[in-house]
């Protein structure tokens, strides 16, 4: 079997995760002893967040995180001279066991690559630098999803690109200032683009992007404080039937290496959304310098 999906496509996104999420079951390698590639009992949900980090020692890592449990886990042999620290996809193909996926990487040094990975059971992760796509981009808070980019400038306000599956253009600025912000996500909804940031206060925020009448809503007003990695995903029903209302949310802490998966619910709702009590995602070392 072989799939393949290009989030450019002109094509219902939900039933596109569907599929994807269908043949994932297809790829997973064999779990850790006692884990199961089901649900866990009485879980309504499967919400699947991908992370990149990156390490000490400048190996790249992946691990596909299944609600509060890693799934697969895999890294790179040598080491990466560029820091990447927001990744994006834009296209995936698979067969069981390995999986090729291209993807919008923004990085330290201002730039933003189109990058390939590429895994196969039993063996390691790799990473090709495909193009550059751009320079002169921040050094942090930078996140790429459903064919946008999104960053704060100096001016404190919230930027935006769009891919057009050869380029970044059509540059535009949000009258949305964003200030204090020390991690970011974001994640396309059924009723459009979510930003998520928490800021120095320990808030997690949640911008609608919306042009001029974009908004930004404090989702949680504390318990973010230590986060140093921010990742959004989507989530289906146990059995890929339906697309869930609600976001997954992967934060990390790398100081103490914990992990915690959430849920955010009613993520579009005029009244703001809520946040589920965190579960931990072990083991407890995400300790990766980045994480995006």
């Amino acid at each position: 079997m072989h799939w393949s999906v290009a989030y450019g496509d002109p094509v219902n996104r939900p039933r596109v995760l569907g599929l994807v999420l269908i043949t994932l079951l297809s790829v997973i390698p064999a779990a850790a002893p006692g884990a199961s590639l089901a649900a866990a009992p009485g879980h309504g949900y499967r919400c699947v967040l991908d992370a990149f980090g990156q390490t000490a020692d400048g190996r790249i890592e992946f691990r596909r995180v299944v609600n509060s449990r890693v799934e697969i886990a895999k890294a790179t042999r040598a080491r990466v001279s560029w820091r990447p620290i927001a990744w994006g996809l834009v296209s995936s193909s698979s067969r069981p066991g390995q999986e090729t996926t291209h993807q919008i990487v923004a990085s330290t040094d201002g730039r933003v690559r189109l990058v390939e990975t590429e895994w196969h059971r039993g063996r390691d992760l790799s990473v090709r630098v495909l193009a550059v796509l751009g320079r002169g981009f921040p050094s942090r808070l930078v996140t790429f999803d459903d064919r946008s980019l999104y960053w704060v400038g100096a001016d404190q306000l919230l930027h935006r690109m769009r891919w057009n599956e050869r380029r970044l253009v059509r540059p535009r600025t949000l009258p949305l200032p964003i200030r204090g912000a020390t991690t970011m996500t974001s994640h396309m909804t059924d009723r459009g683009m979510r930003v998520y940031y928490t800021d120095r206060s320990g808030a997690l925020h949640s911008v609608a992007v919306q042009g001029a009448d974009s908004t930004d809503t404090v989702i949680r007003t504390s318990g973010y404080g230590t986060v140093t990695g921010l990742r959004a995903g989507f989530c289906m029903s146990p059995d890929y039937t339906r697309v869930r209302s609600y976001v997954g949310l992967l934060s990390v802490d790398r100081a103490s290496g914990v992990g915690r998966f959430q849920r955010i619910l009613r993520p579009v709702a005029p009244g703001g959304s809520t946040v589920t009590d965190a579960v931990r995602v072990p083991p407890s070392d995400w300790t990766w310098r980045r994480l995006g």
